[in-house]
C-alpha cells in the first residue's frame, strides 16, 4: 500500500513530512520499540491520533537529501554509502520493523552529517508499503547519482543490481572486494623488514665452489698516497708541506696492509690567524676614527662651512654630459576607476539564456553561474575539494574561495519554479539579506539577491 506524503516548509522549524494512516493499521509493537530505543538510521518523528487516524510528522532538521551529496567518491566513501543505504534493511528486525515498511525512494533518503549515517522514513504499519522491486529500483536510481574512482568496483555493483539483486549479497561482495584490495595494497606498498624476505638462492652449477676457492682471492691492496713533490723530483723532506711532520708521525704507526690514510688539516692555526687579523682591523679602524676627530677639532667649529666656500671659489667642476633621451609620447587613455564590486546593471553576454546567477560581488569570482535544469533535477553549488581532486558539484568555486563550503547549496526545479536550499553550510546562504534555514527550500524570484557565505560571493538571480 502506498501512502501519501505531504511536505510542509516553515522558516523557523524547517521542512517537515506528514504521513497519515488508519489507526487499525498501526504496528504498535514496532512503534513502542522505536520510541524506547530509536535507531540512528530513522528520521526523527512524532505522532498523534486524530479522528481514527494516526498522523506522523517527520522533522528533517540537519539532515539533507542524499541526492544533494551525489558525485564522485573514493572507494572507501563509495562502500560506506552503499552500506549505509542497505544495512538498515537487513538489521531493522532487531527493532521489530519490516524492510518493506520503509519509504524506498531515493527522493526520501537523507544524510545526517553529525552521525554520518543514511536516514530512512519509516511508517510503522502492519501492511507492507512496498515490494522487493522497489528496493532494486531505489538501488538502480542511487547508482546513477554516485560514482567511484575504481571502475572495476563500479561495474561490479551495476552487474549485481541488474541481475538477481540481493542487498545481503551486494554488501558481502563489497566487503570481500575491499579486503582483497587492502591486502594487495599492504603487500606491495608497505613491505615488512628485510629480514622477513628470504635471501635469493642460486643454482649450485652457476657458481661452482671448486673453481673459486676462498684462498684464490688476494687481499685488496691500495696504492700509497702520492705527493706532487715526488713527481717533480723532490723528496718529501724538500717538499713545502706544512703538515709533513704530522703526516710522517702517522706513517710510522703500525697499520695493516690496505688501510686508507685520511689526513684532515687542523683549523686551529687558521682560526688564530683570522682572530689576529680581526684584532688588527679593529685597531686600524679605531686609529682612523681618532684621526678624523682630531682633524675636525683642529679646523674649528665652522670648518664645514669654510670648506664649502673654498669649493665654490675654486669654480665649477665640469663632468662628462649625460646623453639626452628622446621624449616618448603616450596617447591619453581614459582608465575607469578600479572597484571591488560589479554594478547590478552589468552587461551580460547575449549567448547566455535561461536561469542563471549574475555576479554583483567580488570581481575575482565567476561572473555567471548558468543553471540549466529541467523539472525534477537538482543543481548543486560548492567549492572544489583538492583532497579528492575531482568535481563533485554541478558548479564549483575555486579551492581558495573563502566562506564557501565543499557542498554549500542546491537549486531544485519543480513545476517550472526554482528553489534554493542551504546544505548546512558553515558560513550560510542568504536570500535578500536573510539567512536561510538549513535544508529548507526557498523559492527564487527574478531579481532577488543570493549570497553564498559572507566573503563577497553575491549574485542576482535571473530567469
Amino acid at each position: 500500500m502506498i501512502y501519501d506524503i505531504q511536505s510542509k516548509s516553515d522558516y523557523l522549524s524547517g521542512v517537515s513530512l506528514i504521513i497519515k494512516i488508519p489507526e487499525y493499521e498501526l504496528d504498535k509493537k514496532a512503534l513502542y520499540t522505536i520510541q524506547a530505543d530509536s535507531p540512528k538510521f530513522l528520521l526523527p518523528f512524532h505522532y498523534r491520533c486524530i479522528d481514527d487516524q494516526v498522523e506522523f510528522v517527520y522533522q528533517i532538521g540537519a539532515q539533507s537529501k542524499l541526492l544533494y551529496l551525489s558525485g564522485s567518491r573514493s572507494r572507501g566513501e563509495y562502500t560506506a554509502l552503499w552500506s549505509g543505504v542497505l544495512s538498515p534493511l537487513l538489521t531493522c528486525g532487531d527493532w521489530f520493523m519490516k524492510p518493506y515498511s520503509f519509504v524506498l525512494s531515493v527522493e526520501h533518503l537523507y544524510y545526517d552529517r553529525n552521525e554520518n549515517t543514511v536516514c530512512y522514513v519509516y511508517i510503522p504499519t502492519i501492511r507492507d508499503c512496498s515490494q522487493h522491486a522497489a528496493i532494486r529500483e531505489m538501488a538502480a536510481e542511487f547508482s546513477k547519482h554516485i560514482s567511484v574512482d575504481d571502475a572495476d568496483l563500479e561495474n561490479m555493483v551495476l552487474r549485481a543490481i541488474m541481475r538477481d539483486f540481493n542487498p545481503k549479497d551486494l554488501l558481502r561482495m563489497l566487503e570481500q572486494y575491499n579486503n582483497v584490495s587492502n591486502t594487495s595494497m599492504t603487500l606491495w606498498s608497505a613491505p615488512g623488514p628485510a629480514s622477513s624476505f628470504p635471501a635469493p638462492s642460486y643454482p649450485a652449477s652457476s657458481y661452482p665452489a671448486s673453481s673459486y676457492p676462498a684462498s684464490s682471492f688476494p687481499a685488496p691492496s691500495y696504492p700509497a698516497p702520492s705527493f706532487p713533490a715526488e713527481s717533480a723530483g723532490l723528496s718529501r723532506q724538500e717538499a713545502p708541506c706544512p703538515d709533513f711532520e704530522r703526516i710522517k708521525k702517522h706513517e710510522n704507526r703500525s697499520r695493516a696492509s690496505g688501510d686508507i690514510l685520511i689526513t684532515i688539516p687542523s683549523k686551529g692555526r687558521r682560526h688564530k690567524k683570522e682572530k689576529g687579523t680581526q684584532a688588527e682591523w679593529k685597531d686600524t679602524d679605531r686609529d682612523m676614527i681618532k684621526e678624523q676627530k682630531r682633524q675636525k677639532s683642529a679646523r674649528g667649529l665652522f670648518s664645514g662651512r669654510k670648506d664649502l666656500l673654498q669649493d665654490a671659489a675654486a669654480g665649477p667642476v665640469y663632468t662628462h654630459p649625460k646623453p639626452m633621451l628622446e621624449p616618448v609620447y603616450i596617447a591619453e587613455v581614459d582608465f575607469a576607476p578600479q572597484t571591488d564590486t560589479f554594478d547590478i546593471t552589468q552587461s551580460v553576454p547575449a549567448t547566455m539564456s535561461g536561469a542563471r546567477f549574475r555576479l554583483v560581488g567580488s570581481v575575482l569570482l565567476p561572473t555567471i553561474i548558468d543553471v540549466q535544469i529541467s523539472d525534477g533535477d537538482i543543481f548543486t553549488i560548492g567549492r572544489f575539494d583538492a583532497v579528492i581532486g575531482k568535481q563533485q558539484s554541478s558548479f564549483e568555486f575555486d579551492k581558495k574561495t573563502k566562506a564557501i563550503s565543499r557542498r554549500h547549496a542546491a537549486i531544485e526545479r519543480n513545476a517550472g519554479k526554482h528553489s534554493i536550499i542551504d546544505l548546512s553550510s558553515s558560513a550560510g546562504t542568504y536570500l535578500n539579506g536573510m539567512k536561510l534555514p538549513p535544508n529548507t527550500p526557498c523559492e527564487l524570484g527574478n531579481g532577488c539577491r543570493v549570497s553564498f557565505g559572507n566573503a563577497g560571493a553575491d549574485y542576482v538571480w535571473e530567469e
